[in-house]
């Protein structure tokens, strides 16, 4: 393709890349920030929160630096100030690459050398500069002769430093890559990078086919490939993570040890049984040997432990302290026989005797929904409901394993 030749006094431009990597790093990161300080934390740990902040950080990067390489987003930076000798174009010095070089107000007044010519045309035995050519601090040569084109490929002659610096671009490829590695989990991530990399392989193939090399159809189609692409991979990385794992046991030379299995497929965390079945529960729960153990050493009558003021005349009601509705939906709780549910629902260390008064009024609550007997007007003692709420949350995960330890078993 043949582009208009450059000579003297001709205009080189810069893009805004840097400005709007740097100004979408910092809407980014701040936009996380504000959002932390408006919903809050929602429980997360100083090590996600920056990594959330990060994230935002590096995604706004990346998009503050695509809209900044746009045309629209150029600007004039300075002109070619020395060319041939004895070579004219349009009565101008023709401009040629590795010998002539240009003023870039972005750069102070160091000269800045024409790093770009044409491949198979020379000026006194250098590349002839064009439009599109670019200087070694990464000005594109932006206007030329309006009848004198040079043809051929483009000839690197001399380094060109990146207007965003690589250092910058792989210390925001990595904020962004750990980030992700503390919000998601490895396969999630590396299958994003993966489908990110290939979609946005292909994106940039097909807009530099549509719309040209470096327009602006080509960044936008090769940002889209990448996010499209992307979002399929971690998909499909959340679908892998969800039914296989990775197992290493030591590296060897051809990755031997490194075996891909099938998770076991876990119950469901809300494991309801019927109602007819929770019936039948009911009837067997508390066991004769439960309401027993709760009234040994009591004497009669004694003051109400959870109801102030109320005196207790008879045998003591066994309750449950991690109610019977939770640990029937606790996991894998149906999928036991009816002897171990019994079994488990009759775990002595989870009942407390209650009054039939304070019995009555808790019901079906848990020792946290009880705080009063409407009733009579009186609050259950904040020392007894508390030390009920300490036994339940310690009695829970205990229940939960005492299922688990039976399934084993089968």
């Amino acid at each position: 393709m043949s582009e208009a030749a450059a000579r003297l006094d001709d205009p080189i431009e810069h893009s805004s890349a840097l400005g709007g990597l740097l100004a979408g790093l910092a809407i980014g990161a701040g936009a996380v920030l504000v959002g932390i300080a408006i919903v809050g934390t929602g429980g997360l740990g100083a090590v996600a929160l920056c990594a959330m902040v990060g994230a935002g950080a590096a995604t706004g990067a990346g998009i503050g630096q695509l809209f900044g390489s746009l045309s629209f987003a150029r600007h004039g930076a300075g002109q070619i100030k020395t060319g041939s000798g004895n070579v004219f174009i349009n009565s101008k010095a023709a401009a040629r690459a590795h010998v002539d070089t240009a003023v870039c107000d972005q750069h102070g007044p160091a000269p800045q050398i024409l790093a770009q010519g044409s491949d198979s045309v020379y000026i006194n035995g250098q590349p002839a500069a064009r439009v599109g050519d670019r200087t070694v601090c990464d000005g594109k040569i932006s206007a030329g002769s309006g009848n004198v084109f040079i043809g051929g490929g483009t000839e690197t002659t001399d380094a060109i430093d990146p207007e965003v610096p690589e250092w910058l671009e792989r210390a925001v490829l990595i904020v962004g890559l750990a980030s992700a590695f503390v919000l998601a989990s490895p396969v999630i991530v590396i299958a994003g990078l993966v489908g990110g990399i290939a979609g946005g392989l292909a994106g940039n193939w097909a807009g530099g086919e549509l719309f040209g090399q470096g327009s602006n159809g080509q960044k936008l189609m090769a940002f889209g490939g990448a996010l499209l692409g992307g979002g399929l991979g971690a998909k499909g990385g959340k679908w892998f993570d969800a039914r296989y794992e990775v197992k290493v046991q030591g590296l060897g030379s051809n990755l031997g040890n490194v075996k891909i299995v099938k998770k076991p497929i876990l119950p469901a965390k809300t494991d309801k049984v019927s109602p007819e079945l929770y019936k039948d529960l009911r009837a067997k729960t508390p066991s004769a040997a439960i309401r027993k153990a709760v009234n040994k050493d009591v004497v009669l009558p004694m003051k109400d432990p959870a109801l102030p003021g109320l005196q207790v005349t008879k045998s003591l009601h066994a309750d449950h302290i991690v109610p019977m509705k939770t640990i029937t939906e606790m996991n894998g709780f149906s999928k036991l026989t009816f002897t171990d549910q019994i079994k488990v629902l009759n775990y002595e260390k989870n009942f407390q005797g209650l009054s039939e008064v304070a019995n009555t009024s808790k019901g079906a609550k848990s020792f946290g929904e009880w705080v009063s007997y409407k009733k009579g007007g009186i609050d259950v003692d904040p020392a007894f409901r508390s030390s009920m709420i300490d036994k339940a949350a310690k009695l829970e995960p205990e229940i939960q394993q005492h299922i688990v330890n039976l399934l084993s078993g089968y």
